[in-house]
């Protein structure tokens, strides 16, 4: 979340960044399409024609491989993390705690510890 407020994602646009379908005119064709594909790609869905025909709309190549890089990289950390339950700074807490879903060892009513 915080990567998106630094993007410039509105707080409405980072609230449906789960939805599917997305919401129809919240989010710039450009913007869609690369939700659309963090979605597909985090889900490990197959990335089909659609899906990397709507990216090449706006992107050139290498604009798509970095954008794979990015979200692979981001999943790939994500796992980390949620394996190993690590700790994070209280701002940064604060900041993810009521978008994420994992339960953190020294969050109050936390399942884990």
């Amino acid at each position: 979340m915080l990567l998106g407020r630094a993007a410039g994602l509105t707080e409405e646009k980072l609230a449906h960044l789960g939805d599917d379908p997305l919401p129809e005119g919240l989010y710039d064709p450009d913007e869609a399409a690369i939700v659309r594909y963090a979605q597909r790609a985090t889900r490990m869905d197959v990335i089909d024609d659609a899906t990397y025909g709507a990216l090449a709309e706006h992107f050139d190549d290498e604009q798509i491989i970095e954008l794979c890089f990015t979200v692979g990289l981001s999943n790939m950390i994500n796992r980390f993390h949620a394996t190993f339950l690590t700790e994070v700074d209280p701002t940064t807490q604060e900041a993810l705690a009521p978008a994420c879903p994992l339960a953190y060892p020294d969050v109050p009513g936390s399942s884990v510890g």
